[in-house]
């Protein structure tokens, strides 16, 4: 088996009693934990963003620019499965989900996320096929036409106990959608293996509801996964600017986006069970139910992007009673989990992500975490490196705290721009610096660049407020020029 690890040679040391495996990677990347090994699978991917076994030997993955590819007996086979022609993979965009049916066996059916464009327009769409001779055949559309955007569009898939299809739905950069049960955005739906809608969805008796919605207010799911033991489904989200969450997900109930975020509380709406500020990103999550490793026995593992890490939550009662992280800042931003037959945690890296990633040589790959041989694992311990940051939010809201967490991780907390967008210091503002533009930029949005419309997060009260703000802020800002009144 091939071990080969970014900027650096993998030393294998056998020896009498071998008892612990040494990894060392350079500076930027850290170094593996002690007790277990890392194998690199596959490498020069571009972003394996979903995988599944579909027998004991063969995995299932998708990459973000429109490819289905397989890893057999742990080599990757060099012929994609599938190459879906019609994609858009602008920015976050892209071939995203992948799963089989609960019949696989028999029925062979894959089902798959992507986007598309139509006109100026995005979408995102799923899809049925028919695995065979390593190919997938016979497409039908399960659910289509679900608005997108650049950033916010999920999309994870997960047959739960029911033998239903849940899917996961972005907001599309417009917050408003996640409370409009008439969108399909912002959602958790549920649907049957053929895209008809069951009987017993919360909302089938609502003439002014999508039917297929489940829950509703959520901000982008990309997380999703049902605890073995008692049926309850979980999910990961991406918060606003810090805010991401881990939720009990309960049928038909809100999630308060965008009314609510971060450890806000709202009637009616349900409040996280667990949320990060600062971001970890949260991506693709995964009950631990094998046998290879012991101590991480029904533990929730959540890939984290922007955390670079592992996290290992314990799930006790419906209550998250610890996090721990492992591989901390080992192997850049982790994007996808399974748990293979044997019980071995296979990953997926996620650096040819731009603006956030950072690719580098060989990236992006998949790799697999097995016992060190020797090692006794009933009594072996995962390691983890540090906790992550909750933060409770507090005190009276103001229109300065709103700016930190909604705009400051694009525009700078003093509008001195970031990698993702430029300074407003400069008075080169290119959507207008005027009163009236700047509302109707907060309210409505620049979809195109990838700033969300805060129409319903804020109320036209405080959407002024924010444009006197940042007309403010920008002009007292030392260095700053005089704002000019276009409109």
């Amino acid at each position: 088996m091939r071990k080969i690890l970014p900027s650096s040679i993998l030393l294998i040391v056998i020896l009498m009693g071998l008892v612990a495996f040494n990894n060392t990677h350079d500076k930027k990347y850290g170094h593996v934990p002690e007790g277990f090994i890392i194998d690199t699978l596959a490498t020069g991917l571009t972003v394996p963003w979903s995988m599944v076994f579909i027998n004991k030997e063969t995995l299932l993955f998708s990459e973000r620019n429109g490819k289905v590819r397989l890893l057999r007996n742990n080599q990757l086979i060099t012929k994609p499965v599938l190459i879906v022609e019609q994609i858009d993979t602008t920015k976050k965009m892209g071939l995203l989900g992948i799963c089989i049916h609960p019949d696989f066996i028999n029925n062979k059916y894959v089902y798959i996320s992507y986007n598309y464009s139509k006109g100026k327009n995005a979408f995102l769409r799923v899809v049925r096929y028919r695995f065979n001779n390593d190919s997938l055949h016979n497409p039908a559309v399960i659910i289509d036409s679900i608005h997108a955007s650049p950033n916010h569009t999920g999309c994870r898939l997960k047959f739960g106990p029911d033998a239903k299809l849940y899917i996961t739905t972005g907001d599309a950069d417009r917050p408003i959608l996640a409370q409009d049960l008439k969108s399909l955005n912002g959602k958790i739906l549920r649907v049957n293996g053929d895209g008809s809608i069951p009987g017993d969805n919360p909302f089938i008796k609502n003439d002014t509801a999508r039917k297929e919605i489940w829950t509703y207010g959520h901000r982008n799911t990309q997380g999703l996964d049902f605890q073995s033991s008692t049926g309850d489904l979980y999910n990961s989200e991406h918060g606003p600017t810090g805010g991401d969450e881990v939720n009990l997900i309960q049928k038909g109930m809100n999630y308060g986006w965008p009314v609510i975020h971060h450890r806000e509380t709202g009637e009616n709406m349900i409040s996280p069970l667990l949320e990060f500020t600062p971001s970890v990103a949260p991506s693709e999550m995964v009950f631990y139910n094998g046998d290879a490793f012991p101590a991480l026995k029904g533990s929730l593992l959540m890939a984290c992007l922007r955390g670079e890490a592992i996290m290992q939550l314990g799930v006790n009662k419906q209550k998250i009673i610890s996090n721990e992280n492992l591989l901390l800042h080992t192997y850049g931003r982790i994007r996808a989990l399974t748990v293979g037959p044997e019980g071995y945690i296979y990953f997926s890296t996620s650096q040819n992500d731009p603006p956030e990633g950072k690719p580098v040589a060989g990236y992006d790959m998949i790799c697999r975490m097995r016992p060190l041989p020797g090692v006794n694992i009933m009594q072996m311990k995962i390691p983890g490196n540090g906790q992550a940051a909750v933060y409770k939010m507090s005190g009276k809201k103001t229109i300065e705290k709103s700016y930190i967490e909604l705009c400051a991780g694009c525009h700078g907390k003093y509008l001195e721009g970031t990698e993702r967008a430029k300074s407003m210091l400069d008075n080169q503002w290119e959507y207008g610096s005027g009163k009236q533009a700047i509302i109707k930029n907060i309210r409505d949005g620049i979809i195109q660049k990838g700033m969300p419309a805060w129409e319903g997060s804020l109320s036209n009260k405080d959407i002024g407020g924010m444009a006197d703000f940042i007309i403010k802020r920008s002009a007292n800002k030392k260095g700053g020029s005089k704002i000019v009144k276009r409109n």
